[in-house]
């Protein structure tokens, strides 16, 4: 493909730098930048591991889904089995043969990591917990979540009962995006139900740093592990962290992480959208040049300690030929050029943005087309060569 690319490097008010980054003791951890989906902490994310009562997610994902596609309703009651009513571990307490709301047993799966509340849900859906275990892994896989396999509703211990770090932060960011009503049900922090009143296990929703979900999970095997979400100052992060040794270190380490993620970082704008970057040369326009700006917000995510400046410039798939008009979408990018905020290689990181044209532009008449098309034709801006992007 041909490319035209904008002589023109900008170097922009900003500097970038690697960090260190965050020490963990977890077994896995995995921290991501929501707003620009920048990695920031990686550690083994693609290794199967027993998720514990963490995969609940992948139920509560199935109840949404469920919900939103009319199946069944918030005020809908399913009927309280003797396996789910005699299952160990958390629990919400729901007797059994009672009837008990969806709303209700979401409640209980959410804040009191309720095993029993979760085999209800899945009887009540898939007429058992096996069959709700076999639909939560296909689609699972539909989803995209590619080391992740479900032999039951709870997190139980099985060997064949696993998730990677990577899937749990997917898994998190499909649920807060897909089903931001019900997600908000996360940063409840104390339920009740049958006069036994739990509080929520997650420990960052008291700690004031901006968390409003998702879930913590422990087994003996699986250790202490927690999957959060958190905001700040327009900033989302999402993170997993696993195999910890205990609930006080599972604090800890989510309260470090969360403190570093908001506090090493910082979201830099270089341009609001529709706001104009340069002119650009244009073949037969009534003028030499047009107008480009930003298609989107042009930010990207810097380390507080800044040593090395960003690098713009933009990139044309095709030459602008008149008429143009304001909002047109431009064949292009713009690209920023920075250091990776965590180093694997010694490669600069590429970001790149959409671009369109931000004014009218009519074109010429024929002496006027003439020349702006030979100050084209010599404008140093441009250079023109046959590689493909």
């Amino acid at each position: 493909m041909i490319k035209l690319c904008i002589f023109s490097t900008f170097l922009l008010f900003a500097w970038s730098s690697v960090v260190q980054g965050f020490s963990t003791t977890a077994r896995t951890a995995l921290v991501i930048d929501n707003t620009t989906g920048d990695v920031l902490l990686s550690k083994d994310i693609d290794r199967p591991i027993p998720p514990a009562s963490m995969s609940k997610l992948m139920t509560l994902f199935m109840v949404f889904e469920s919900l939103e596609e009319g199946k069944i309703k918030m005020d809908d009651t399913f009927r309280v089995s003797r396996k789910a009513w005699a299952k160990g571990g958390s629990k919400m307490f729901v007797r059994e043969g009672a009837n008990v709301t969806i709303e209700n047993l979401i409640k209980g799966v959410i804040i009191q990591s309720g095993n029993d509340a979760c085999i209800v849900l899945a009887e009540g859906i898939a007429g058992t917990e096996e069959n709700f275990a076999e639909l939560m892994t296909i689609r699972a896989k539909e989803i995209g979540l590619t080391n992740s396999n479900f032999k039951n509703s709870t997190g139980w211990p099985d060997p064949e009962h696993y998730m990677s770090s990577k899937d749990l932060v997917t898994l998190a960011n499909k649920i807060r995006e897909k089903y931001p009503s019900y997600y908000k049900i996360f940063d409840d922090l104390e339920f009740t139900w049958d006069g036994i009143s739990q509080k929520n296990r997650n420990p960052l929703l008291s700690m004031n740093l901006g968390a409003d979900g998702l879930k913590t999970g422990y087994t003996e095997e699986a250790g202490y592990g927690l999957i959060a979400s958190a905001k700040q100052n327009g900033r989302r992060i999402t993170f997993v962290i696993t195999g910890l040794k205990s609930i006080g270190q599972r604090a800890r380490e989510a309260k470090g992480i969360t403190t570093w993620a908001f506090k090493k970082f910082k979201l830099k704008t270089f341009f609001k959208k529709n706001s104009t970057i340069l002119e650009a040369p244009v073949w037969r326009g009534e003028k030499e040049t047009v107008k480009i700006s930003a298609g989107n917000d042009v930010q990207i995510l810097l380390a507080n300690d800044l040593k090395e400046k960003v690098k713009m410039h933009i990139v044309l798939k095709e030459p602008l030929i008149a008429p143009l008009k304001k909002g047109q979408k431009i064949k292009g990018h713009l690209v920023l050029e920075t250091t990776p905020l965590i180093k694997t290689s010694t490669e600069k990181k590429q970001i790149f943005f959409p671009i369109e044209v931000s004014e009218d532009l009519d074109r010429g008449g024929l002496a006027n087309k003439i020349t702006t098309n030979l100050n084209t034709l010599k404008s140093n801006f441009f250079s023109l060569f046959g590689t493909n992007q």
